[in-house]
């Protein structure tokens, strides 16, 4: 079986509005059934009335929607925009520059630097085991030093100096002595 990579239409498809993309990453995150990130609580949970995508545990009475004690709490920027920003993260060969996001997303680069900085910072936190063979491939993330504010400059570096490295990990399925992708 060849290896499904998910094309920017089918993104689309499955992130086109905002509340596609909250049901998507509700049903990702909670499988179905809203649980409270504050207590884990995934009784007596009821949807907020005049808000949106907005529940409350009624046991611990905290609010929370599907972006609290993620990268994207605390940011009015909509899930779409969040998931969209990953896929094209995560799939840049050469990194994605703020300037770059900005344009492409149509929003202030100050605002694409945040996002970006929030999604370095999650790759760099996360750990998680792999069980089976696995292809892995990196890419190295941030600016040229060409680029960068005179006081910020690494002096005499080059290529990956001083950048993030982000790897992309593709599962594997042993088959009759045969790797092949799942």
């Amino acid at each position: 079986m060849a290896a499904k990579t998910i094309s920017i239409m089918g993104l689309l498809d499955l992130f086109g509005d905002e509340s596609k993309s909250v049901k998507s990453l509700e049903e990702i995150r909670w499988q179905g059934k809203p649980t409270c990130p504050h207590c884990n609580n995934s009784d007596n949970i009821v949807i907020r009335k005049g808000k949106r995508f907005t529940y409350r545990d009624k046991t611990c009475r905290k609010e929370f929607t599907v972006k609290t004690k993620t990268i994207m709490h605390g940011s009015n920027l909509p899930v779409q925009k969040w998931l969209i920003t990953m896929y094209l993260v995560m799939t840049a060969r050469k990194g994605k520059s703020s300037l770059q996001l900005s344009k492409e997303l149509g929003i202030t680069r100050k605002t694409a630097w945040f996002m970006l900085q929030r999604i370095r910072e999650a790759c760099k936190q996360g750990t998680f085991q792999l069980s089976k063979v696995v292809e892995i491939d990196e890419t190295y993330i941030g600016g040229k030093e060409d680029n960068k504010h005179a006081n910020k400059k690494r002096k005499g570096s080059q290529g990956g100096s001083g950048k993030a490295i982000s790897r992309v990990l593709l599962p594997f399925v042993q088959t009759n002595g045969e790797a092949m992708r799942k």
